[in-house]
């Protein structure tokens, strides 16, 4: 369950492509968003223009999710 309301706000702009994460690397929506946060936060500190920063952050949850999977294979 998501508490900060900025986390929460993040999760919901970016609903469509977490499904679609969780969809493509047959990952458990749960999974997908705490990565996306993680990794979104990471690339947010230091990210000095936003506009491609979702972008960012989906290939970057993508690669490390299928290493993951790959890993449990």
């Amino acid at each position: 369950m998501i508490r900060n309301p900025a986390d929460a706000q993040i999760l919901w702009q970016e609903k469509w492509a977490i499904e679609l994460l969780a969809r493509e690397t047959h990952t458990a929506i749960a999974q997908v968003q705490e990565t996306f946060l993680i990794e979104y936060k990471k690339l947010a500190m230091n990210a000095r223009v936003k506009a491609y920063l979702s972008l960012l952050v989906r290939k970057s949850v993508k690669v490390i999710l299928n290493g993951r999977n790959a890993r449990e294979r």
